[in-house]
């Protein structure tokens, strides 16, 4: 177990999938020990109540912790958002429903977060990062219990203690945020409804002159798929499609927003991110947190 010292939030959000939702939780649970925050939002879940009654357990064993309820979807943006508006820690660690933690990645994060200034988001590595970099993805062999995953996040955290690289983009399923940057630049930009958020807010956290930071040694498993197909193939289907709607939409504005041209693919790897970070001023660069309170429900 990671014995917190009161510096950090843990922040997640689901919309549905309580199953996955709930040995996400266990893994926090048996991971982090002592005194931390946790923030959990239920982004209008749509399961009768599931995933907000998995949040009240949680509360009751954790008493620092925080929920909200939507009452509309407003996509991990919105959810991101309300975490990063409401945390009190110097730390907040954002780790979506299907990302599995164990105490070596929290400990090596917050080792790598503390060890310079400059670093103003660290993420870890995992089985399936979407950038596809293979210093971001590993392959583990066959777990096949909680203590064996966290052996092998052991084995990774000794294997590459205290190894950064410097990302480009942040992708933003999993990840570490300082309040220092949070005081600078705010929280994401409200216009990006989904997908694109966390590439605009890895714009905006190096053109405030922090680095993105990759913790070679911070490994947490990811269940790759789970929030899809958990639903029925229709319903699988169509969230599917919806995706792609807003992945397309979500690109538009961010063309717009920094000037890129028109026909430029959807190819993370062809944006010019320097150049994006070194333009973004002003109204560009920040975006005050919001005030979420009327979401924040009651712990009992």
């Amino acid at each position: 177990m990671f014995a917190a010292d009161g510096s950090l939030t843990v922040g997640m959000s689901a919309y549905g999938n309580a199953a996955t939702t709930k040995e996400t939780l266990e893994c926090v649970q048996r991971s982090i020990t002592g005194n931390y925050e946790v923030i959990l939002v239920d982004d209008c879940s749509p399961d009768g109540g599931a995933v907000l009654r998995l949040f009240d357990e949680f509360a009751q064993a954790h008493r620092r912790t925080r929920i909200f309820r939507f009452d509309a979807n407003l996509e991990y943006s919105g959810s991101l958002n309300a975490i990063l508006s409401h945390a009190r820690g110097d730390e907040i660690l954002f780790i979506s429903n299907d990302i599995y933690v164990c105490p070596a990645y929290i400990r090596e994060l917050l080792f790598v977060a503390r060890s310079d200034k400059r670093f103003g988001v660290v993420r870890g590595c995992s089985n399936y990062v979407d950038n596809n970099k293979e210093s971001h993805n590993i392959t583990p062999p066959l777990l096949r219990s909680f203590e064996e995953f966290v052996g092998f996040g052991s084995a990774i955290e000794r294997q590459f203690h205290g190894q950064t690289i410097i990302d480009d983009y942040l992708v933003g399923d999993a990840f570490l945020v300082k309040r220092s940057v949070i005081d600078r630049i705010g929280t994401l930009d409200p216009q990006f409804y989904g997908y694109f958020a966390d590439g605009d807010f890895g714009v905006r956290v190096r053109a405030a002159g922090f680095d993105l930071v990759l913790a070679r040694g911070a490994y947490a498993g990811h269940k790759r798929h789970a929030n899809f197909e958990y639903l029925p193939p229709a319903e699988r289907q169509a969230k599917l499609e919806r995706r792609r709607d807003r992945v397309l939409e979500n690109w538009t504005r961010f063309k717009l927003k920094y000037g890129l041209p028109a026909d430029l693919p959807y190819d993370f790897d062809a944006i010019p991110w320097s150049s994006l970070s070194a333009g973004a001023t002003g109204n560009a660069l920040r975006h005050q947190p919001g005030d979420y309170s009327r979401f924040e429900l009651t712990c009992s």
